[in-house]
């Protein structure tokens, strides 16, 4: 008798075997064609990426369409979307082979200048901040990788078939490593290589878990405010009332968000926003993608936020970054609308619209995808925002210094009279 019939009557068994049985009974093709239809009916930036969506599928449908498992569609699957370049698009679950997602595991930010792929920034507190890796240096490899064949990993696509966006946010991805494992890497500085033992990316932002959702320190006539990734937590409302009781002795408020890759939800953001306001008012724009309906040919919406006591009327700075992610870029960019006298750091992480999570039946998996488009207030996009004050470090620079909350402090002390 044949394997595919044997396997196929060990399904009615009682001591069947799923992962067999899945492989008899799995269809590629309906798998590729209900994710394809799932990103033209709910994903908002379809259409907005360097390449049309047509032209980023192309390189993987082969693959895609060879799948046996759903197990490798679902690896074949995550290497197209990464094609994206968008940190809100994401197929799961995912298993410890899986790379960790950006930006949450993630703590070095580097970009290719000339073809060397250079840090341009290190996550506070990160095991890559402790041990000593600075903006500056040139990465030349990853647990024993070079960089063409991570970001191969990665994409499934060579270095010569992608964008120089798609390359850097490849590398970026790279060099969080695999979900939960230790890294390696070798850079290259001041003539010499080094090689660099990390532990997990994630391991730096799970010990928040076990910290307040916010911390607040006043130095002297300026308060300041770090958010400690909690934006998706509703204590963080209660924390955030509880502490800006020390705030009102100052006469400015520094309000950092450089800490919140994972981002959260309006639940947590609007009611903090409100503090900063003592009118409604608007604070983003958005469209939303539905079935039969483009995102252009929505109607503009308004979110706004509610006035909430007590009213912080001292003028305020925000800090922002490369770990902005998500609802944190929601609150910058609503900050800038409240009022905000500098918005000072980096560009952000750039998670596209507001997402919902869609079941993949024919893979068994699920897709996170941006349904609604973002926008300023202004009516521009929301992934276009540039501080006011534009670093290329935000959270630690080449001599190791926080530069962004060093010229906050300044402008503040500097300005405050005038403000």
């Amino acid at each position: 008798m044949k394997k595919s019939m044997v396997l196929a009557l060990s399904c009615v068994m009682i001591f069947l075997n799923h992962a067999e049985c899945q492989e008899t009974s799995f269809n590629a093709e309906k798998a590729m064609h209900e994710l394809q239809s799932t990103l033209s009916d709910n994903y908002a930036y379809l259409h907005d990426r360097e390449r049309s969506a047509e032209a980023l599928l192309a390189p993987h449908k082969t693959k895609l369409l060879a799948s046996k498992t759903t197990k490798e569609f679902r690896d074949s699957a995550q290497a197209y979307l990464r094609t994206f370049a968008d940190p809100h698009l994401n197929l799961g679950p995912y298993d410890e082979a899986d790379h960790s997602v950006y930006p949450t595991g993630s703590d070095i930010f580097v970009q290719f200048e000339h073809d060397k792929l250079m840090i341009h920034d290190i996550k506070s507190g990160s095991d890559a901040h402790i041990k000593g890796l600075k903006p500056g240096m040139q990465v030349m490899s990853v647990d024993g990788q070079s960089i063409e064949l991570a970001i191969k990993q990665v994409t499934g696509l060579t270095v010569n078939q992608l964008t120089q966006n798609q390359r850097n946010y490849a590398a970026n991805i790279a060099l969080g490593g695999k979900r939960n494992q230790a890294r390696t890497l070798v850079v290259y500085h001041q003539g010499v290589d080094k090689a660099f033992n990390l532990a997990a990316s994630y391991n730096s932002i799970n010990a928040l878990k076990n910290k307040a959702p916010l911390s607040v320190e006043v130095l002297g006539d300026i308060s300041y405010v770090r958010f400690n990734n909690a934006l998706g937590d509703l204590n963080t409302v209660d924390v955030f009332k509880r502490e800006i009781k020390k705030l009102h002795s100052t006469k400015g408020i520094i309000i950092d968000l450089r800490n919140t890759p994972s981002g959260g939800n309006t639940g947590v953001a609007e009611p903090i926003l409100g503090h900063f306001t003592d009118k409604q008012a608007i604070y983003q724009l958005y469209k939303v993608q539905s079935q039969g309906e483009p995102y252009e040919q929505s109607t503009m919406q308004s979110a706004q936020v509610t006035p909430q006591a007590p009213y912080l009327s001292q003028p305020f700075v925000v800090l922002a970054g490369r770990w902005t992610g998500s609802m944190g870029e929601g609150m910058v960019i609503g900050l800038n609308a409240l009022g905000a006298k500098k918005v000072i750091g980096a560009p952000m992480a750039d998670l596209l619209g507001g997402i919902k999570h869609v079941k993949l039946p024919y893979s068994d998996s699920w897709l996170e995808v941006g349904f609604e488009r973002l926008y300023q207030t202004n009516g521009e996009y929301r992934e276009d925002f540039e501080p006011h004050i534009l670093l290329k470090s935000a959270d630690i620079d080449g001599q190791g210094n926080d530069v962004a909350r060093q010229q906050a402090l300044a402008f503040l002390t500097n300005n405050i009279k005038a403000l």
